[in-house]
């Protein structure tokens, strides 16, 4: 199910009553740059309004013109189908509409925020999986499969997220030597940091957004391949197993399967910021 961007002024606008399964997906930015998902409490049995990201208030309207960019690109490629973004105002210039760059560290900020969620996330998606007893313990096979998928989800995905923060917080405040960081950096990065000969301010400022842009690319290209493995493995599960379950479980599995298409959705995302962010990092004049 694909996901649905719309703008609010703010989450009173979001009425929780009217909300039906089909809203689950939905997100939902308000002015301020704030982004929010929609979960059903089975405790409660009610609609519950989630913060997933938050976004600098200067840089909020990038966002909106994503969405309205996304719109436009859907409409060129996609004339006979109804639009999966949708957006509350109209009163956007074709200015406005020009496909940016997003600031760079408001990119890179917001990505570290994403990594904590998703640390998250995927615990409660490895809990979910394992409570809805989807995979019967006596077929060791598939369960032993699943484990390793865990396992490389934990070793190359949520133990880097902290490394990533921890890089970050080295970065800003207490960095190594310029030369340090040249021996590390490709050839181009190397060619920008010579056409910053004399100017350390500079020098560092690029070595940051450079060292966090390669970190968060490496990063979430191999939590998409990992998610991925995931997915495909949830996917071959028995459906008939999977009916045959008893409520609780079946809804253990179910949240875990809309969790694993969120965040799938979202991995995309950063992906697609990042392919962009290339075009500032390698440009000299940024900096």
């Amino acid at each position: 199910m694909k996901n649905k961007i719309i703008r609010i002024d703010d989450i009173t606008n979001i009425d929780t009553s009217r909300i039906s399964v089909y809203d689950l997906n939905n997100r939902y930015i308000d002015r301020k740059g704030n982004m929010f998902t929609l979960r059903y409490n089975k405790q409660e049995k009610k609609v519950e309004i989630i913060k997933i990201m938050r976004t600098h208030v200067n840089d909020a309207s990038y966002f909106h013109r994503k969405v309205i960019q996304n719109k436009l690109d859907r409409k060129r490629h996609e004339p006979e189908e109804h639009d999966e973004i949708e957006d509350n105002d109209t009163d956007y210039t074709d200015e406005e509409t020009t496909k940016e760059l997003p600031d760079a560290n408001v990119f890179i900020n917001q990505a570290i925020e994403y990594m904590m969620t998703h640390r998250d996330r995927f615990k409660g998606i490895m809990m979910n999986i394992k409570n809805s007893n989807a995979i019967p313990r006596e077929n060791k096979s598939a369960t032993a499969e699943l484990e390793d998928i865990f396992r490389n989800i934990d070793i190359d995905g949520l133990q880097n997220f902290e490394k990533a923060e921890n890089y970050q917080k080295e970065l800003i405040n207490y960095p190594r030597s310029i030369t340090y960081y040249q021996a590390k950096i490709d050839r181009r990065g190397r060619d920008i940091i010579e056409s910053l000969s004399g100017h350390n301010e500079r020098i560092m400022k690029f070595i940051y957004i450079y060292e966090m842009f390669q970190t968060i690319k490496t990063l979430y290209r191999n939590l998409k391949k990992l998610t991925g493995n995931l997915k495909n493995f949830v996917d071959e599960i028995d459906h008939d197993r999977v009916k045959n379950l008893n409520q609780a479980e079946r809804q253990f599995f179910n949240d875990a399967m809309v969790s694993i298409s969120n965040t799938i959705d979202e991995i995309d995302e950063i992906l697609d910021g990042i392919r962009q962010l290339e075009e500032f990092v390698y440009n000299a004049a940024n900096f």
